[in-house]
């Protein structure tokens, strides 16, 4: 799941600095930085892991009040890293690679305190993906939401994402978005239900301590009582089966194409196989 450019960092004549996810600390706050800002934060096999383990972390300290997630530098994160997808060779290898995906994503949304997305540029792909496990997303002017991979990676985007976009971004824009590859602006997503709010990118770090402050006077018990009905809403909502699916797409022509041509920096050709 991934935008053009999201692992362009190589190739430019230095070697990238690989990316990681940060887990920083302040107090009852626990901010996840995604950072990998070479790439526009392009998310990596490593960075995913790192991703899931921090949310682990974070879900075993219940001093916790709130997590934010962004990113480093001017995107929030411009997909999978698609250097990684090299190694999904068949359907069966897409099967695993959606599972660990899966896995790391329910990591996020296992969490019982507040989950604030922070979003300055690109939010696409598994970008996107983590935005929509978030429970409140605040998002500068120069932020853009999708799922492009029918134009760029022929993959596909799985039941849990597409329902949790659905009941944020709605049927018509989640359909749209998807089949036609295009990115909303943040006023779109705000407007649609995604984005709670636009703001400034200065005005970030504001947000963060306005909604840590309003976290505070709230009850535990009830916050994690309305996540964990949130949740089983969600499954009951992205309970499909979709084996079958991935297989299909991963073990497809398209797929293996739009892997070459995203790493060979041209537009793809898809053969519809």
């Amino acid at each position: 799941m991934s935008e053009p450019a999201a692992g362009a960092a190589a190739g430019d004549g230095a070697a990238p600095r690989p990316g990681r996810t940060r887990l920083e600390r302040e107090g009852v706050l626990a901010r996840v930085v995604l950072d990998n800002p070479r790439a526009r934060n392009a998310l990596t096999t490593a960075m995913y892991e790192e991703l899931a383990t921090a949310c682990e972390e974070v879900a075993a300290d219940p001093s916790v009040r709130l997590v934010s997630i962004t990113g480093a530098g001017e995107a929030f994160a411009a997909g999978t890293d698609v250097a990684d997808l090299v190694a999904v060779r068949s359907g069966d290898d897409g099967v695993a690679y959606e599972r660990e995906i899966t896995r790391v994503l329910s990591a996020v949304r296992a969490l019982d305190v507040p989950v604030l997305a922070l979003v300055d540029g690109p939010a696409v792909g598994g970008g996107l993906a983590v935005v929509a496990c978030c429970d409140l997303v605040y998002a500068t002017p120069s932020a853009r939401f999708g799922a492009p991979v029918a134009r760029t990676l022929g993959n596909c985007v799985s039941p849990g994402t597409t329902s949790r976009l659905r009941a944020s971004l709605g049927r018509a824009m989640t359909t749209e978005l998807l089949l036609t590859g295009r990115l909303a602006s943040a006023e779109e997503a705000r407007a649609a239900g995604l984005v709670t709010g636009v703001v400034e990118r200065a005005e970030l770090a504001g947000v963060e301590q306005q909604v840590l402050e309003r976290v505070q006077q709230c009850s535990p018990v009830s916050i994690a009582a309305a996540k964990e009905l949130g949740r089983r809403l969600d499954d009951r909502a992205a309970a499909v089966e979709h084996d079958d699916v991935y297989r299909t797409v991963y073990g497809s022509e398209d797929f293996a194409e739009g892997v070459s041509a995203f790493l060979d920096r041209r537009r793809p050709v898809f053969p519809g196989r």
